[in-house]
């Protein structure tokens, strides 16, 4: 699949797979928040777990979104 075909799927779903946009969403939220952990000079203790835990949800997130991509493209080509 080419890279814009991807896009596509990606932007199509992103409109109308409520699952997929939720996953999008919170991938989004833990980014953000992960990126604020990460600019502290001096996290907390709490803090860096706080990351570490982010970093898995978001692997967890991408994962189900790939999942859901394949699924879709196998769908489309068949």
């Amino acid at each position: 699949m080419s890279l814009a075909a991807l896009e596509s799927l990606k932007q199509q779903l992103f409109q109308t797979h409520a699952e997929y946009r939720s996953l999008v969403r919170e991938h989004q939220r833990a980014e953000a928040r992960l990126q604020e952990i990460l600019s502290l000079s001096h996290p907390r203790p709490d803090e860096v777990e706080e990351s570490a835990l982010l970093k898995r949800r978001k692997l967890y997130l991408k994962d189900r979104m790939e999942e859901i991509l394949r699924h879709h493209h196998v769908e489309a080509t068949v």
